[in-house]
């Protein structure tokens, strides 16, 4: 029902893809086992973040002073707690940093592998706002221990909030979430990167892949294995928050779909804000599930793996011969996404081979093989294959075939009145002419354009080269390299009727008459470029340039 009234939700629009996808996550087997730590107070206790590998931070409201009207509870402080070896809380204390832990929210807080840098999600301090706004402070310890004043980062603003960190062990690249312009939905996960000076550079929105019309928060990175958890209420989970997780490449340009991690982590409750240790396979999370002591509680886990949820997908495979089963190689071959874009493209090895790593969401690939005189071929990749396996391999069969190119017929495209543009029927064709070039590299196109005789000489010679240079610009956007198009624009002077000047004739006969018309060239045993080309391109130049001329 939901779907009906908002079909371009993405919450809606993940669900339809996968109907079933709630009593499969439900029905799924596992290992992990969840526990509540033993340092939960009857407040709100949440936002666990490893400090030095021996050490868990984490907010809490569990102190004393000042009353927040939010929940009546006191003000967070940040808390810390050690980690016992079978992966417990014990001993805490809260986090006594002096320039921290204030009379508002501070907390949660993120840190670097070494426990020397810091940033922590605040309200904003020394400023009067009509909301309750966060930003993000980053402070760092000296060689003494002493922690630095915390200074906010540079992309805050009264008008958004920026909140819940999460470094990488470097401290060069953060994630966290923030309701600024651009976002999708409520909060949404953004990634900034550190330069050589220190500052951080504009954030990037991770994009539809991961962000929803809901919130997503609680970022948590692990930088061995590259798995970020994010929380979310947008994503298809179990109900309320849920963690998700996926998959990062190393330079941080490709992730993989979020993928809900499942009970008993997720359950119907809010679930968020989960930090692991991957070569451990355990780690903490908050929670407001029942059985637990307060309002939010902090759990402990075991034996998670998350590459048994989440991974990058790898496309893989060989093009061979139809008939002999032979491979081929140097075949083109390209990956497409699910709106026709190219994504990546290679050419098959001496054996065939192709493979094509790191792919976020290959249920909606297509992969199309091309090669000289075989033309092409292409594969899709079904739901039923990714349920099988993270890694899918793909046989792609070619058939040789040596056609007459040079009998085609391309039939002409035509303008309308005074217009160069390609209007969208013509789109199909050009695509057409586009994939015989593409399959026949030794062929050339030539393309010639054609005005009415309305308008002065000089005017319909500029305006049939525009005309011309439009169909060279849609077919080099296709891949056709420009040196392959011989281009030659005739403005009024080869009429296909009597319409010339001062003769008076219907609308559709003018249409006739506004035209680019093809050839194709590079045949074999023929001419190349047209004898008519060779003798007009003078007489182009001096029409052009409004000199005189005799034809």
């Amino acid at each position: 029902k939901y779907a009906d009234l908002r079909p371009k939700d993405i919450r809606a629009m993940k669900f339809l893809e996968d109907p079933d996808y709630y009593e499969k996550l439900l029905s799924k087997k596992t290992n992990t086992v969840v526990y509540l730590t033993d340092i939960n107070s009857d407040k709100s206790d949440f936002g666990p973040a490893y400090y030095m590998d021996s050490s868990i931070v984490f907010t809490s409201s569990r102190g004393f002073g000042k009353v927040w009207g939010g929940n009546y509870q006191h003000f967070l402080d940040l808390y810390i707690a050690t980690i016992t070896p079978d992966n417990n809380l014990k001993d805490v204390r809260k986090f006594f940093v002096s320039s921290l832990n204030k009379k508002y929210h501070d907390g949660p807080a993120s840190f670097n592998e070494y426990g020397d840098i810091m940033v922590v999600t605040r309200n904003i301090y020394g400023e009067r706002v009509k909301e309750n706004k966060l930003w993000l402070y980053e402070s760092h310890k000296d060689e003494n221990g002493k922690w630095s004043e915390p200074e906010p980062l540079s992309f805050n603003s009264k008008d958004y909030s920026c909140g819940h960190a999460a470094l990488n062990d470097k401290g060069d690249v953060m994630f966290f979430a923030s309701d600024m312009p651009g976002s999708y939905g409520g909060t949404d996960i953004y990634i900034t990167f550190r330069d050589a000076d220190g500052n951080w550079s504009t954030p990037k929105n991770l994009g539809p892949d991961v962000n929803t019309e809901g919130d997503e928060m609680f970022p948590f990175y692990d930088s061995k294995s590259g798995y970020l958890f994010i929380t979310s209420d947008g994503l298809p989970g179990l109900g309320g928050l849920d963690i998700f997780v996926l998959k990062v490449n190393k330079d941080f340009t490709q992730y993989s779909l979020p993928q809900n991690v499942g009970p008993p982590i997720n359950t119907r409750y809010d679930d968020f804000s989960l930090a692991y240790k991957n070569y451990k396979k355990n780690g903490f999370f908050s929670s407001n599930r029942k059985g637990g002591v307060g309002d939010d509680d902090i759990y402990g886990f075991l034996n998670f793996d998350a590459s048994k949820v989440t991974n990058f997908f790898t496309v893989s495979g060989i093009v061979q011969d139809k008939k002999t089963k032979e491979p081929i190689a140097d075949a083109l071959v390209q990956l497409y996404d699910p709106t026709g874009k190219l994504v990546r493209q290679q050419t098959s090895d001496l054996q065939g081979k192709f493979e094509f790593t790191e792919l976020t969401n290959p249920r909606y690939y297509k992969i199309k093989a091309t090669k000289p005189k075989y033309g092409s071929n292409e594969v899709q990749i079904s739901k039923e294959e990714t349920k099988k396996s993270w890694h899918i391999f793909k046989i792609i069969e070619l058939e040789k075939e040596i056609p007459d190119y040079c009998s085609i017929k391309i039939s002409p495209l035509y303008y309308d009145l005074d217009k160069s543009f390609i209007r969208p029927r013509y789109f199909k064709k050009l695509d057409s002419v586009a994939e015989i070039l593409l399959a026949n590299p030794e062929l050339r196109l030539h393309i010639s354009s054609h005005t009415d005789s309305r308008a002065s000489d000089a005017y319909n010679m500029r305006l049939s080269k525009r005309r011309a240079l439009s169909v060279v610009e849609y077919l080099t956007k296709k891949g056709i390299s420009r040196d392959r198009l011989v281009v030659t624009w005739h403005g009024e002077r080869q009429l296909v009727n009597e319409c010339k000047d001062g003769v008076k004739c219907p609308e559709w006969k003018h249409q006739l008459n506004r035209r680019t018309e093809f050839k194709i060239l590079g045949c074999e045993g023929k001419e190349d470029v047209p004898e008519e080309i060779k003798k007009e391109k003078e007489i182009r130049i001096q029409m052009e340039e409004g000199r005189p001329t005799d034809k």
